[in-house]
């Protein structure tokens, strides 16, 4: 065959091959993205007329009053089957006429397993989910009259946490329930109103990191945006409630949720435009620091419980040392080297297998690991700014390598929480 002499005319044709590629890909890339925006702008138009969205299920209430055991379900992510997982609770109407500075160990059990109920619900609100709706469910066991979990919507699909990037993240969903309850001792009748607080979700997580105020105020100000939107719920069913009726208020939340429910209670300790301060209490578990006030801990605040786990990293950030802690009083399960570590860990590992269906992943020497680790950030940053700053992000990395995070955020688990609770409520039965 004789040679071919036409090869310019080749490479030119490959260039423009190569030129209509890109403007095809481009051509492409716009059309993806106007298709995009109109998605989103469609999903902002239907969060407004309220359309397109899971409906609040009607779960029908049982009316429970006085002293009594139910089983509540829920979801459990690492569980072995199904992450379908039961606990065991206890209530009693009568909690709610003793003295909210007390420390009530059922009570915080039967937080912590709500706290993770509301996690749950989540599912329930994904447009094509079988999800059970968790929280009424579970309110409908304990014999409330009204569960309100309409924060959900428009806050637990895919699409909905992409403009929670775009559009701001400090939402929050929270469970909000109500019932009568009454003294077994002098028939008083107070409303309960509980307010449960999901933990991180989605796009929520950048919220976590947006800790100081424009104005100076010391309360974290992602946690205090999303708790206003509550408080505001509250007043307003506040205001359109019977005023002869004295308002008693539960909150509770894990993670975020915690810190959240955190807030809420202070408010409503400080400010007392829902209730008194004897009628306000909260359950707080894996909370993270939330506020750099100076009266955090003062005996105002004392109806704030923060339950933490000593081998959780979540609840030493942002660092003490930085100036951050929490509203209340921190109840610590047991840890390495604490007294009563060696006879509940069993406890609690037979509780973690017995709803989880798979042993507790927490090792005995996590409590060291947590430590160090947040020693080291400490010594690498003097501040949470300095920390995200580029140089403190590069530190903050050499850090991380060090340790296995996906290991210790186990010890995080609403489930390892529970399991921990439940080796203490045996213990307490056991000695009485």
């Amino acid at each position: 065959m004789r040679p071919r002499v036409d090869r310019p005319r080749s490479r030119g044709r490959r260039r423009r091959s190569l030129l209509l590629v890109l403007l095809v890909t481009v051509a492409l890339l716009d059309s993806a993205t106007l298709a995009g925006a109109a998605v989103l702008h469609a999903r902002r138009l239907e969060r407004v007329t309220g359309v397109n969205a899971v409906t609040a299920p009607a779960v029908e209430a049982q009316r429970r009053t006085g002293a009594f055991t139910t089983r509540i379900e829920y979801a459990a992510l690492f569980s072995a089957e199904g992450h379908r997982v039961s606990s065991e609770v206890a209530w009693d109407d009568d909690w709610f006429f003793q003295d909210a500075t007390a420390y009530n160990p059922e009570l915080a059990h039967t937080c912590a397993v709500l706290s993770a109920v509301a996690n749950a619900e989540s599912s329930y609100y994904q447009q094509g989910s079988t999800a059970p709706a968790y929280a009424e469910q579970a309110f409908a066991e304990l014999g409330f009259d009204e569960v309100c979990t309409a924060s959900y919507r428009y806050r637990s699909e895919v699409l909905d946490e992409v403009l929670g990037m775009l559009d701001g993240t400090d939402v929050v969903a929270y469970t909000l329930a109500t019932k009568r309850v009454r003294s077994s001792e002098t028939g008083a009748e107070k409303q309960l109103c509980v307010v449960v607080v999901r933990g991180s979700y989605g796009s929520e997580w950048l919220s976590n990191i947006k800790i100081e105020s424009a104005e100076g105020d010391p309360d974290h100000l992602g946690f205090t945006l999303a708790a206003e939107e509550i408080v505001a719920d509250l007043e307003e069913r506040a205001a359109k409630s019977d005023p002869g009726v004295e308002r008693t208020y539960l909150f509770c939340g894990h993670s975020r949720g915690g810190a959240v429910a955190n807030l809420l209670a202070s408010y409503a300790d400080t400010v007392g435009a829902l209730a008194t301060a004897k009628d306000v209490r909260a359950y707080t578990f894996a909370t993270p620091n939330c506020t750099s006030s100076d009266d955090a801990r003062e005996a105002a605040y004392d109806n704030i419980f923060n339950v933490l786990n000593p081998s959780d990293l979540v609840p030493e950030l942002p660092l003490a040392s930085w100036g951050y802690e929490r509203y209340g009083r921190d109840v610590w399960l047991p840890g390495e080297g604490d007294a009563s570590f060696s006879e509940l860990e069993g406890a609690m590992g037979q509780s973690y297998l017995a709803s989880m269906g798979t042993e507790s992943p927490a090792e005995a020497g996590d409590r060291a690991v947590v430590e160090r680790f947040a020693e080291s950030i400490g010594e690498r940053a003097e501040s949470f700014d300095e920390l995200v700053s580029p140089a403190g992000l590069v530190e903050l990395a050499g850090a991380v390598v060090q340790i296995d995070v996906v290991h210790l955020l186990a010890n995080h688990y609403p489930n390892t929480y529970i399991a921990w609770l439940d080796a203490l409520r045996a213990e307490m039965c056991a000695t009485m």
